[in-house]
């Protein structure tokens, strides 16, 4: 990020006719292809931070907690490293595929990490057990009625939220406000959740094994363990912002939130539009305000990956330098 964040802004290309030639990091294609990275490369790093915190301070009836959040946040971060180098790379152009950039060799040092210590795809299985071990007494002894209280509350919960004038809100005050994101990444992992339990329950009660009925919603499976991750991740880049007393950088690493919490509701808008949970006129002004938001924070890009303080000696590429 660092270095391609830096190239953007010190390379210049085309212009208004007559003028002067502009950084391309001005443009605002090359922002939605860098911003939103880097917003999402802060979450990730707020997500460790509170993984190794926990791990520190752990007691013996958090393990299996822990170490299925550890098993997630692997496949997590190991698949946001692979995507993001390759943004980098492309949005470098040809400069970002010369080796002296670094890029490729950071691309072929990361890249193991999806399948090192276990393939992504699978860890994400085994998280999503996990997150299922509270249904576990409701396929057994409780029959059904696990499910459907949790079903139920969940259900209460999002009445209020999936009411027209809730679905339909487009106003900046709503949409930037951290409490509709918490919302939205909670119901989100909470529908999921149940969908599979539920799923997953009438595969069992049908006369499969719990292996084949596991087999049949494997897809389903890596939905629940990314929902459960993404609600994670948020919550602790909402946690990190409350530790900040600088007003200055936490006017800017709020709107660096914003933007990590709208353009993953904008990832996922086809399935809010599908459960009903926002309309197309929500997610039309969620796309216009995260690329307002990528406007807002370019300003401020150079000096968020300076703040990594990476050392030269370890960036040493010639496009980084500035």
């Amino acid at each position: 990020m660092t270095i391609a964040i830096r190239y953007s802004d010190q390379r210049r290309q085309f212009g208004p006719e007559g003028g002067s030639e502009v950084p391309i990091l001005n443009y605002r294609m090359h922002q939605r292809r860098l911003l939103p990275n880097l917003a999402k490369t802060y979450a990730v790093h707020f997500a460790l931070q509170y993984l190794t915190n926990r791990f520190l301070n752990r007691t013996e009836a958090e393990m299996q907690e822990i170490e299925a959040l550890a098993t997630g946040l692997k496949s997590y971060s190991t698949w946001s490293t692979r995507d993001i180098l390759q943004e980098c790379r492309e949005a470098c152009g040809g400069k970002g595929y010369l080796s002296e950039n670094r890029i490729d060799a950071l691309k072929n040092d990361t890249e193991i990490y999806t399948t090192f210590e276990g393939d992504n795809t699978v860890l994400m299985q085994l998280v999503a057990k996990n997150r299922l071990s509270e249904f576990r007494k409701s396929f057994g002894e409780m029959g059904s009625l696990g499910i459907i209280n949790y079903v139920y509350e969940n259900a209460k919960t999002a009445l209020s939220e999936k009411n027209p004038i809730a679905t339909r809100r487009t106003e900046d005050e709503h949409l930037l406000d951290s409490e509709f994101h918490h919302q939205a990444f909670v119901h989100r992992e909470k529908t999921i959740l149940a969908s599979a339990a539920r799923r997953i329950k009438k595969l069992v009660d049908g006369g499969l094994e719990a292996y084949d009925a596991f087999n049949v919603v494997q897809h389903q499976m890596i939905d629940v363990a990314q929902a459960y991750l993404e609600r994670i991740v948020l919550e602790q880049f909402q946690e990190a912002l409350k530790t900040i007393n600088d007003e200055k950088s936490k006017e800017i690493l709020t709107k660096l939130y914003q933007l990590f919490a709208l353009s993953q509701i904008e990832k996922n808008k086809a399935w809010y539009l599908e459960d009903g949970y926002m309309e197309a006129v929500k997610t039309k002004a969620i796309r216009k305000i995260v690329n307002q938001l990528c406007w807002d924070i370019r300003p401020d890009a150079v000096a968020l990956v300076n703040a990594f303080d990476i050392p030269e000696s370890c960036l040493s590429a010639p496009i980084a330098k500035q």
